[in-house]
């Protein structure tokens, strides 16, 4: 496509608020688990929740009505500002909200029955301190493949940034971590699969929401994104893959 066609489209997608991608038209392969129906397997209606870099709180007050209460922190103010917004469209008292960081949580130790962190780093031994003996700790992250075409066309990884990955945050490092915490890995698992932006609407949305790459311009990387578009362009949509890690923890 033409650089003026795609910053145009650019242009019109807007901005992510919070961590909200519903406005990207996506379609994958049958993935062997869901996020959200893990979790609920593990809330129960007395259960206190600490959700741990929980962006806007969509996924958090989607499960409200699983548990007893909840607090989402994240450490951007912003996040936790589209939170609070959130959490009064959602008409709930369940769940509150603070900015705050997962290696520094201000909460006394046992503190919650369930400890979740969905795509965002995870800090061992904070959270081993803050979860109850028997206490589960859900985990999913964005495995280090996940759209390899994509990132290997601009130099950067699975987050958008140039720096090497942090491997104490792969799913082996975090699982050996638990355990010689004394905690039982209920499961550690991974899937690796086919992944369609449906539109270049949706591909931009996703190109600047993440950022991907963390420097993303359209007019620095336009090109970029036209050989995405064409080279990995097919009928059902802009193919790339999605691969995702899943932790569950007993304490």
């Amino acid at each position: 496509m033409e650089f003026e066609e795609l910053k145009r489209i650019a242009a019109s997608v807007g901005e992510r608020e919070g961590w909200d991608f519903s406005r990207v038209r996506d379609a994958r392969e049958p993935a062997p688990w869901d996020y959200l129906d893990v979790v609920r397997r593990y809330l129960q209606p007395a259960d206190r929740v600490l959700d741990v870099g929980t962006g806007g709180g969509e996924k958090l007050l989607s499960l409200a009505a699983c548990f007893d209460s909840a607090v989402g922190v994240d450490a951007s103010p912003e996040m936790i500002a589209t939170a609070c917004k959130n959490e009064a469209a959602a008409q709930t008292d369940k769940v509150s909200f603070e900015v705050m960081r997962g290696e520094a949580l201000q909460f006394p130790d046992g503190a919650f029955d369930v400890v979740l962190n969905r795509h965002c780093t995870v800090d061992v031994g904070e959270t081993f301190r803050v979860l109850r003996p028997g206490g589960y700790f859900v985990t999913q992250q964005v495995g280090a493949r996940n759209t390899h075409n994509i990132c290997a066309l601009f130099g950067c990884g699975v987050g958008g940034e140039y720096d090497a990955p942090d491997l104490f945050q792969e799913l082996d490092a975090l699982t050996e971590a638990f355990r010689r915490l004394g905690c039982r890995v209920v499961c550690a698992a991974e899937y690796d699969v086919r992944y369609w932006f449906l539109d270049v609407e949706s591909l931009l949305f996703w190109f600047q929401a993440i950022p991907m790459p963390e420097d993303f311009d359209i007019e620095a990387h336009w090109r970029q994104v036209d050989h995405v578009i064409v080279e990995f362009g097919t009928p059902r949509g802009i193919e790339t893959n999605e691969h995702r890690e899943l932790l569950i923890v007993q304490r």
